[in-house]
């Protein structure tokens, strides 16, 4: 089942659209936006994304080169810290860790 992402031309927002079939003709897909409903939408191009499996995160654990040279007392050294947190995780993290993440920069 394809997964698609469409940028809607009224709020500019992107919305995903699974398909239940492969064999569905998507060129007469008309979704709405999830947001605005507006149905001005434009088909992306998708970047390929790969999950593990919930139970491998479970076991994940940053590595020694991620954790050894944080300095607590530094702002900036935990954000850069949070930096290789998020890219070890191969990006996808919270919006609340991103919003930690900015508290950091903007105190």
């Amino acid at each position: 089942m394809p997964l698609y992402e469409y940028r809607c031309g009224d709020c500019q927002k992107i919305s995903s659209v699974l398909v239940r079939s492969v064999s569905e003709d998507t060129k007469d897909l008309q979704p709405n936006c999830d947001h605005c409903q507006g149905t001005d939408m434009q088909r992306l191009i998708s970047k390929f994304s790969f999950r593990a499996s919930w139970g491998d995160s479970l076991n994940w654990v940053p590595s020694g080169e991620t954790s050894r040279d944080v300095n607590e007392d530094s702002p900036a050294s935990i954000d850069s810290y949070m930096g290789r947190i998020k890219k070890e995780m191969g990006g996808q993290t919270s919006p609340d860790f991103n919003r930690e993440r900015r508290d950091l920069k903007n105190p």
